[in-house]
Order: C-alpha cells, then sequence, then structure tokens
C-alpha cells in the first residue's frame, strides 16, 4: 500500500503526480470522476474512482492504515473541503496539503484539518517547475512537500569580498557546489524589484545584492561560510 493519496486528478495534481515520480515516490490516486480516473490510469498511474462521502473507501486505500501524506487537488474545492475534514477525523496524524482558490477557502482548508494549502493563483506549479534542473532540487522540494523540519529559507547578503561578484547568477554553481536551491535575488536599490531565479536570467551578481536561499541548515551554513571568505 502506498504511503502517498492524490485525490483529485486536476491540473495541479497531474504537476504533482509528474514530480512525485520522477523523484521515485510510490502514491495512489483517488478521484469522483470516472473520465478523470480514465485519463490518470491512461497516463500510467495507479488510480481509482471513488465515493469521497464514504469513510470506508478512503479507509481501503489506506487512510489511517498507513497513509502518511494526502494531497487533496480536486478541481471542486468542497469536495477537497469535505476529504480533509473526514481524512483528519480518522487520521489525526496525517499530513494533508490542500488545494484552495481563495483566502475564505485557505482559512476553512486550515479549519477542516489541512496542514498546508495551496493557492493554484498565487503559487504556479510550472513556475516550480522551471526551477527543477537538478536532482539535488528535487529533494528539496521533497522535503518541503513532506514536512520534513531541516529546510530554512534564508536571505543571503553578498559581501563586496565574495568570489561571486560580477559572476551571472546563472553560472554562479550554488546548486551544485552547495546542494541548495536560489529562489531569486534582489539588489541593493530599495528600487530593486525581487527576481525569481530562472536560469533564463544573466544578471551578474554584486555586493550588496540578497540571495534568497532554500536547503538543509548544514549548507546554507558551509555556502554563507564561503561567501564570507
Amino acid at each position: 500500500m502506498n504511503d502517498v493519496i492524490l485525490f483529485g486528478y486536476s491540473k495541479t495534481a497531474q504537476e504533482i503526480a509528474s514530480l512525485l515520480t520522477k523523484n521515485k515516490r510510490s502514491f495512489t490516486i483517488l478521484t469522483t470522476n470516472e473520465t478523470r480516473t480514465d485519463l490518470a490510469i491512461a497516463d500510467g498511474y495507479d488510480a481509482h474512482y471513488i465515493n469521497y462521502n464514504s469513510d470506508e473507501e478512503l479507509i481501503k486505500y489506506g487512510i489511517s492504515k498507513g497513509v502518511k501524506t494526502l494531497f487533496c487537488v480536486s478541481e471542486d474545492y468542497n469536495r477537497n473541503l469535505f476529504v480533509t475534514l473526514s481524512a483528519r477525523a480518522l487520521d489525526p496524524d496525517l499530513f494533508i496539503l490542500s488545494l484552495a482558490a481563495d483566502e475564505a477557502q485557505e482559512k476553512k482548508m486550515i479549519l477542516a484539518g489541512a496542514n498546508k494549502n495551496i493557492n493554484p493563483y498565487t503559487v504556479g506549479a510550472n513556475r516550480i517547475f522551471r526551477l527543477i534542473k537538478k536532482p539535488v532540487v528535487y529533494r528539496v522540494l521533497d522535503e518541503i512537500l513532506f514536512h520534513k523540519s531541516d529546510i530554512k529559507i534564508t536571505e543571503v547578503i553578498v559581501p563586496e569580498t565574495s568570489h561571486l561578484i560580477n559572476i551571472p547568477l546563472f553560472n554562479a554553481k550554488i546548486e551544485a557546489d552547495y546542494e541548495l536551491m536560489v529562489l531569486g535575488i534582489q539588489g541593493v536599490s530599495k528600487r530593486a524589484k525581487f527576481r525569481f531565479h530562472t536560469y533564463k536570467i544573466r544578471r551578474r551578481i554584486k555586493a550588496g545584492d540578497i540571495l534568497v536561499v532554500i536547503g538543509e541548515e548544514k549548507n546554507i551554513e558551509k555556502f554563507i561560510k564561503d561567501l564570507y571568505k
């Protein structure tokens, strides 16, 4: 029995399924739409049509019996809410991540028992996927999704003595050398805008720039130490 379930087969679910597959995670997809179930099966996934009103159906596929993570990512937010509520009642320790379209829905999901929310209008999965180019990033993202505690997001100011000065951001090798994911960069000027890191950015790093990195604390500490040598 898999320890991860995706409820629904929306666009967001498809992107999460792709990420999990590339990261060699086994999972089960449950849907309330036979057409979407057939689509998921055609895409090569373990997918099943269920009656979401039935606790017995959720238990059958492992809720309260081994499933550790539930993604409620159906296009129907009311069904996400209902499954979140039912799953939380069945398993107080289950990690639930639910799809919500606005702030009001996010509050409802939290009250229903979700640990975290995905808002597709503010957190685009496509943007995340454009950043994923190396195996280490898959691992870091995996640890974020599965709520491990040793992952941190940190702002790092580039000193004047840094070896990265005048090196294009895309060529800085921060991910390769330190196993960190660079989320973006902001210049020292008050008018400077935060720029999400993509491999198209050729901006050269300057003294005073702020780099936002994500990764294990020990790797962040090593990066900062080397940066200030």
